[in-house]
């Protein structure tokens, strides 16, 4: 038994239906379901909602998803070139929002190169020019929900309380836009010298710096937290990378401290939710936070 990701035929005629009313005009010659191994343990498997189609030109993927990913797709995605896959179309099942979109095989960026990391920051700061100042708040009043339950749960500690405080006011005036909303390393996909970002369930419109922020906040160079590697002067082409291609720039100082007030918000996530055994996303925190509380 192999572990990590396989496909089974699939068996289902709903999805077979599902497919051919979203794909009318496509020739279909195949549907598999991606399923996973997890452990040694022959029992311990996943059989997803999501499944390849193969079609007479091209694969594609039907997947089961959230009103908020099919409609960051249908509302601001499609149709405007960026770096994500491709749209083809949603379906309504009963409660369940099934969408196609374009099958992306490549590498994720859990290696960060300099090239990659030039390659990133255009991926998103595309995106990010084309929907800067969106008036949509749906998204970001269920984010301000969260970090203010988040700030509940930090400001005993005051030190990063503190530091977090400013960054929870901050939010109320950063500019908004497009933003991916789980922008790590597993959800970028090197394609033909190009970063593709993958995974819009968690995105909608949202402080600039988030997206920026998740990206360098969990690579390190020992690999200390996830499996991603990047070093300080990556960080630093992406993140310079990002501005210098933003139309509307933030003085550059606010940038900085943007991203770094993001920075904190996803160390703080990680400590809040215990799973932070060694105490990196804490030490990190603090040490973050006396920076930032010593700001003029």
């Amino acid at each position: 038994m192999q572990l990590g990701r396989y496909e089974i035929e699939n068996t289902d005629i709903k999805i077979d239906d599902i497919a051919k009313k979203v794909l009318a005009s496509e020739d279909i010659k195949k549907i598999t379901r991606i399923c996973e191994h997890y452990s040694d343990e022959e029992d311990d498997y996943r059989e997803y909602d999501v499944y390849k189609i193969k079609t007479t030109s091209k694969e594609l993927i039907l997947k089961k998803t959230s009103e908020r990913e099919a409609t960051n797709y249908e509302k601001y995605l499609s149709g405007h070139g960026f770096n994500v896959p491709e749209f083809y179309g949603s379906h309504i099942d009963g409660e369940d929002i099934w969408i196609v979109i374009e099958n992306i095989e490549g590498e994720d960026l859990r290696n960060v190169t300099d090239a990659l990391a030039i390659a990133a920051a255009d991926s998103l700061s595309e995106i990010q020019n084309s929907h800067w100042n969106s008036s949509d708040t749906k998204r970001f009043d269920v984010y301000m929900e969260r970090i203010g339950r988040r700030y509940a749960f930090i400001k005993g500690d005051l030190v990063i309380g503190k530091a977090y405080a400013l960054f929870l006011d901050r939010q109320k005036t950063c500019p908004r836009t497009l933003s991916n909303g789980d922008f790590m390393e597993f959800n970028a996909v090197e394609k033909e010298g190009t970063v593709c970002i993958i995974d819009w369930g968690f995105g909608g419109v949202m402080p600039y710096s988030l997206d920026i922020a998740r990206f360098i906040a969990h690579a390190t160079e020992d690999r200390a937290t996830f499996p991603f590697y990047m070093n300080d002067a990556q960080k630093k082409l992406f993140v310079e990378g990002v501005y210098e291609r933003l139309n509307d720039k933030p003085d550059h100082e606010q940038y900085i401290r943007d991203i770094k007030l993001a920075v904190l918000n996803e160390y703080v996530e990680f400590v809040e939710a215990d799973e932070d055994e060694d105490h990196w996303y804490y030490e990190h925190a603090r040490e973050l936070a006396e920076e930032i509380n010593g700001w003029k």
